[in-house]
């Protein structure tokens, strides 16, 4: 164990734990007329904290509503309960929030500058998420702006307990709580994302631009979202279409100074003034980056190139509504030269360097090896409320993902090498849908009951090498979910019911064509249940404690995958002699998390959670490289034990004076193989981030508040790896590492323009250092120092009346 690194843990976790108290509350302790509770509070603008008049705040249940008086205050009288309310301002992003009160309350909220000025506005209320007992992490608003041009995986690491499994500069694969790809379900606008989950360099297929909130529910939620999602879901989740009458658009300019990355996307939306039911949004994003460049040298062939869009167009009225909704996701991004290696004693010699053997200058060309990928979506949703008994929502989608990945070396025949074909090139077609009732709140119960059906196909082209066979995997749910919600208790729980049938063909060539060589099918039933309860003994402390048990079948790569991919060798576990075939794993998870909150100077949140996972399917390395007539390639290979995983995380923040915010943020994981009685190959690193932020209020001058942040990174070198470990892999974790971040910015009042300008800086010393979850740490450093600057620009185009 590294003592030094726990100290500094200690240290920046007693200085404060990350959770921005931006949301004071108070409560009276006389007793009030059951209906003539006093809920108020003050709406001031995030950057000047200036008072909001005329902001309309509105209590969805009972659709009571206000507006701000001349200093920002406003005042409503309730009963007791529970409220959402919907917070909205010309020019400013929405909030929502919901509350318990059982007292007067205060509440005061602080929106984020987003559009100019509308031509008009038409107050409705918006759903909003229900709460759930499980911890969870939100990026939004400023927080999201901060993440603007990077990598899904890559923007979600900023949530504590959430890393990523990195291939390079362009691939990031989130992982949660030591958990990843197919235990973790990524939810794209409500649309279950499904592609080719079935390599680690294989990054969710979504462009962040499209997004307004993302949400990660850390543990199991399978009962809600599939028994893939053992370790948690990530939400990406764009703003409702608009419902106030004008055109309104939104520009993010974004450009990094180590690899010449630039990006640009750009949103226009509409909602139509005589037809106020219907609404339309187009969306589009470029992003471009060139050759990467670590502390000493550039990355060979590290470039990536990204053109997206999206559209939607809804008709919504208060009893029923549809949407439509399609997206295009195209990426290539290139594959690291030094990954490829004629021989076993050439790739030993690359593991060895401290750099590459081919370096390169800056360059924006991609060439071999590299991969392209085409991911579309459509789909089509609706909702009708059933009088008073509740809400019925249905979401039919498409889905086909295009894979195309190029070998280093063109083949050998000159005529082949001449079409310049991919050496693997894979369809994977998917067809969902979901009937969910929502019914109506009875007896302070609210649930909802949902049948899931899930149809999809992988095939790979004539000519293409087979890595992974066809297969037809067919799956259908049932589930049930049920909250009990009264006074300050929140209880909830949920039933699923699972099907699974996978039906696997693998092929062989002769001259004649493909033939199949191998039909197998399995059937698996794999249930889900959930349990969990919150309490609220005082206006800032809030305890959850949640349980689950879910099962999760093995997947077809993880039987069937043979052959050379993206430069490394993999092999099912059914393929090797004498293995037992898979069996579905068992999970039974736990965990309990305490939030301090709304308190006006220190605020804070520790989850603790335990995974028990039996038949724990993983990927191991072997020491042996893999010699193919495409050359020599580390071998990973597919086993099943038991493995226990226990972690904690922890965010915090202590507002030292009015303008001076201390936070930090940490997460632990510890997962052992209890079958042999060792480590777990290839969980995170222990890690924490302690940040110093300033903000400036000059609500006199053009300039709408302002901010600097200075972060310090720290990550342990991961010493709880297997036993011999050094007999069992070519390379052992790299050393533990610090980097020094800086951020500053501002919203410039440009006209009737705010702009918001930053400029981040990240690895400010330039450290040379290589992070153990980075498939390339074999062979090459992480970046460099990089500066990236950010302008977000939110445009009115509705002519202004005269």
């Amino acid at each position: 164990m590294d003592f030094r690194f726990l100290a500094v843990a200690r240290v920046a976790c007693a200085l404060g734990l990350m959770l921005l108290a931006l949301v004071p509350e108070t409560r009276a302790t006389q007793a009030l007329p059951e209906c003539m509770l006093s809920l108020s509070g003050r709406i001031t603008d995030h950057e000047s904290r200036e008072g909001l008049p005329g902001a309309t705040v509105v209590v969805l249940e009972t659709q009571q509503a206000t507006q701000t008086d001349a200093a920002g205050n406003y005042h409503l009288h309730v009963c007791a309960g529970s409220y959402h309310l919907q917070i909205s301002y010309v020019g400013y992003s929405p909030e929502a929030a919901e509350m318990r009160v059982d007292g007067a309350l205060i509440r005061n909220f602080q929106l984020h500058p987003d559009a100019v000025l509308l031509k008009g506005a038409l107050v409705q209320g918006q759903r909003v998420t229900a709460p759930i007992t499980q911890p969870t992490a939100t990026l939004s608003g400023a927080a999201l702006q901060q993440t603007r041009g990077q990598a899904l995986g890559e923007a979600l690491q900023k949530m504590s307990g959430v890393t990523a499994i990195q291939t390079g500069p362009g691939i990031f694969k989130p992982m949660i709580h030591g958990l990843h790809s197919n235990r973790v379900t990524v939810l794209n606008n409500g649309v279950r994302q499904e592609g080719q989950q079935w390599g680690v360099e294989h990054g969710p297929e979504i462009d962040p631009f499209t997004a307004s909130r993302l949400t990660v529910v850390k543990g199991a939620a399978s009962v809600r979202y599939g028994s893939d999602a053992i370790g948690g879901v990530v939400l990406v989740e764009p703003n409702p279409l608009r419902d106030s009458a004008g055109i309104g658009a939104d520009l993010n300019l974004v450009g990094m100074s180590n690899n010449g990355l630039g990006a640009a996307s750009a949103m226009v939306e509409g909602n139509a003034g005589r037809l106020p039911a219907l609404s339309g949004r187009i969306q589009g994003t470029l992003r471009r980056a060139g050759t990467m460049q670590t502390p000493d040298y550039y990355l060979k062939n590290s470039g990536f190139a990204e053109q997206n869009f999206s559209a939607a167009l809804g008709w919504r009225k208060a009893t029923y509504g549809l949407e439509v909704f399609y997206s295009q996701f195209n990426t290539r991004i290139g594959i690291l030269p030094a990954s490829h290696a004629g021989s076993k004693t050439d790739l030993l010699l690359a593991v060895a360097r401290p750099e590459p053997l081919e370096t390169t200058g800056f360059s924006y060309d991609i060439d071999r090896a590299y991969q392209h990928v085409r991911h579309d979506i459509a789909k089509l949703t609706g909702f009708v409320r059933t009088g008073a008994a509740g809400r019925l929502q249905l979401t039919l989608a498409q889905q086909a993902d295009y894979r195309d990945e190029y070998d280093k070396f063109r083949p050998r025949n000159d005529n082949l090498a001449s079409l310049n074909r991919p050496e693997l090139s894979y369809t994977n077609r998917t067809s969902t849908g979901e009937l969910l009732w929502e019914h109506a709140p009875w007896h302070q119960f609210t649930g909802s009951l949902g049948l899931a059906g899930t149809y999809q196909f992988n095939r790979y082209a004539d000519g293409s090498r087979q890595f992974i066979p066809y297969y037809t995997n067919l799956t259908g749910g049932v589930f049930w979910i049920e909250k009990w919600q009264q006074g300050n208790w929140l209880l909830e729980g949920g039933l699923r019911l699972d099907r699974r049938d996978l039906a696997v063909k693998r092929g062989d060539r002769s001259a004649t064509g493909t033939f199949f060589v191998d039909r197998s099918r399995f059937q698996f039933t794999t249930p889900a249940a959930s349990l969990g309860a919150t309490y609220d003994p005082t206006a800032h402390l809030t305890l959850s404690v949640n349980t689950g048990l879910t099962r999760r079948a093995p997947a077809a790569n993880e039987r069937f995958s043979e052959g050379v991919h993206n430069g490394m060798y993999e092999l099912g576990n059914d393929l090797v002699p004498g293995a037992t075939p898979l069996k579905p794993e068992t999970a039974f998870n736990s965990g309990i998390t305490v939030s301090w909150h709304t308190n006006p100077r220190f605020n804070g949140e520790v989850t603790l959670y335990q995974n028990r996972i039996l038949d724990f399917i993983y990927q191991v390395p072997l020491t042996e490289p893999v010699q193919t007539v495409r050359g020599s390639h580390i071998s990973w290979q597919y086993q099943q034990t038991d493995a226990t995983f226990r972690g904690l995380d922890l965010n915090a923040s202590y507002q030292l004076t009015t303008a001076w915010l201390l936070g930090a943020k940490g997460s632990v994981v510890r997962t052992r193989d209890t079958r042999a009685d060792e480590w777990q190959i290839l969980m995170p690193a222990d890690r924490v981030e302690t940040t110093l932020r300033h903000d400036w209020h000059k609500p006199a001058t053009r300039l709408r508040g302002g901010y600097a942040q200075l972060g310090v990174v720290a990550v342990a070198r991961q010493t709880r790896v297997p036993d011999n470990y050094e007999a069992r892999d070519l390379l052992a974790p790299p050393a533990g590492y610090t980097l020094l971040n800086l951020e500053t910015g501002t919203t410039i009042q440009w006209g009737r323009l705010p702009l918001t300008v930053s400029v981040a800086a990240s690895n400010l010393l330039n450290q040379r250092y290589r992070d153990y979850l980075n498939r390339y740490r074999y062979f090459t450093d992480e970046m460099g120092r990089n500066v990236t600057l950010r302008l977000h620009i939110p445009l009115e185009l509705t002519p202004t009346p005269h």
